[in-house]
């Protein structure tokens, strides 16, 4: 075999003289090979690896593992988890409008009207406030004028004793878009007439209902009593039911537009004897149809403004009768029936007591009315927008890029990231502030994740103080929104 010397002109090769094409083997091609470590160096072709989604990750595994053993705000390596167990994470004296519920935060609003029970229902992306007088009491407005709609039902009359009429429904008013000033409003809630007991004893007229205050007053008239033996209905808000060969009695005796109610029927001196039915807020009670069949109470009124569905109020009381006369039934709206075991009107409906079917008997009692108040949520007073400021952590190093996990929930409405929602990061102890720009990554347990990564904070002075800040803005009665839960990186 031939031997090649080298003898002079040796030298070390550079650093990429010998290039890879020149190479009989390509070392980046990992078929060619076959044992020992590959330098990192010819590593330069594998693709970067991603580590958000993994930071994500460890940011949710961190809040569920705070929610489930109940812990208070805690560190990580060059990370901090807060899910609102507690207040420790926040720094009060720096937040403003914070208030803290069952671990979660959200905007706090001005003092609110008090008075009655109060509820809320939504609609439209609204939510309404509605304050329900089922006795009397108080409105205040605590400071604020706003606009609202109210209802005013008197409570109905009661059903007569022997052969009776049923009771008149009580007087049935609503008031729309109404501005109401600043003041304290005295609800009377009116209540049901008495039955009538015993031979020609009329049933007892249902107390008024008003709303009053300041430049306000408001009422509605009580229902008038079911009439007895041979005695007319009485009048009131609506009228009474006549006995055997009665009237019934009128009814809007407030003289009111549009009229509270209607008067009641008239009962037959014929064959059963059957009474006429008290007067309803939308109709006339019915007449006895026949020598045998006793009226039926007239229907009342329905409305939206407790709950958000239609509900019915001051319906009038079925007629009574002799013994054999088919009873009437009460009208829509808490009227009681008619019967040898008569029903009384619904509590807080306005309905009439049904009138009795037995000699010498007694009728029934009128329904309790009802005052309620509905306004949008934030028409008194108003709702504020949050800031929300972490205690400072101290990292182990300057860091030059932030990361940010939080969880928030929509209250009411819907809140626009980057709009209603805003996050920041410091390393100087919250003096300089740099924005994140929150990104939408889904939802977990109903909570929808928002997260940024590699926010540059170079610019910054430099520190090791790190806070966040979470803003929640243009907050009101058709937008609330409740931050969950905060992760802040930093590298």
């Amino acid at each position: 075999m031939a031997i090649t010397k080298v003898t002079e002109g040796v030298r070390t090769l550079g650093t990429g003289e010998v290039a890879t094409a020149n190479m009989a083997t390509d070392p980046t091609n990992a078929s060619n090979l076959s044992s020992g470590d590959v330098p990192l160096a010819q590593l330069g072709n594998a693709p970067a690896t991603d580590l958000t989604p993994l930071e994500d990750d460890i940011a949710i595994l961190g809040f569920k593992v705070a929610t489930n053993g109940s812990l208070a705000k805690y560190d990580l390596v060059d990370q901090t988890q807060d899910v609102f167990q507690d207040a420790s994470g926040i720094d009060a004296s720096a937040s403003t409008n914070e208030v803290r519920d069952s671990s979660n935060y959200y905007s706090g609003s001005e003092p609110q009207p008090t008075g009655g029970t109060i509820t809320e229902w939504e609609s439209g992306g609204t939510t309404y406030v509605v304050h329900s007088f089922l006795s009397t009491g108080v409105f205040d407005t605590n400071g604020f004028a706003g606009t609202a709609d109210y209802l005013v039902v008197a409570g109905g009359g009661g059903g007569g004793g022997d052969y009776s009429g049923g009771g008149g429904a009580g007087g049935y008013r609503i008031f729309l878009d109404q501005t109401i000033a600043d003041d304290t409003y005295t609800a009377t809630v009116g209540s049901g007439g008495i039955a009538g007991s015993g031979s020609g004893v009329q049933g007892g007229d249902g107390g008024t209902s008003s709303f009053i205050g300041g430049s306000i007053s408001k009422s509605s008239t009580g229902g008038g009593g079911g009439g007895a033996e041979i005695s007319a209905g009485r009048p009131g808000g609506s009228g009474g039911g006549g006995d055997y060969n009665s009237a019934g009695g009128t009814g809007n005796q407030g003289g009111y537009t549009p009229v509270e109610g209607y008067a009641g029927g008239q009962g037959t001196s014929t064959g059963d004897l059957p009474a006429g039915g008290g007067g309803g807020a939308s109709e006339v009670g019915e007449s006895a149809p026949d020598n045998s069949t006793a009226g039926d109470g007239g229907d009342g009124l329905a409305n939206t403004i407790r709950t958000g569905a239609s509900v019915t109020y001051a319906g009038g009381g079925g007629g009574g009768g002799s013994p054999s006369a088919t009873p009437g039934t009460g009208g829509a709206g808490g009227g009681g029936n008619g019967g040898t075991t008569p029903t009384v009107g619904a509590v807080n409906s306005g309905g009439g007591g049904g009138g009795a079917n037995v000699d010498n008997g007694t009728g029934a009692a009128g329904g309790s009315g009802i005052v309620v108040v509905k306004f949008a949520a934030g028409a008194f007073g108003g709702y504020n927008n949050m800031t929300l400021v972490s205690n400072a952590t101290t990292s182990e190093a300057v860091p030059t890029k932030g990361d940010i996990v939080l969880t928030y929930t929509n209250g009411i409405g819907t809140a626009t990231i980057n709009t209603d929602i805003k996050a920041y990061i410091s390393r100087d102890n919250g003096t300089t502030y740099t924005q994140f720009t929150l990104a939408d990554q889904g939802d977990t347990g109903g909570h929808t994740i928002l997260t940024a990564h590699d926010l540059d904070v170079s610019a910054q002075p430099s520190g090791s103080s790190m806070r966040y800040k979470v803003e929640t803005l243009n907050q009101s009665g058709s937008k609330a929104t409740r931050i969950q839960a905060v992760s802040l990186g930093w590298s």
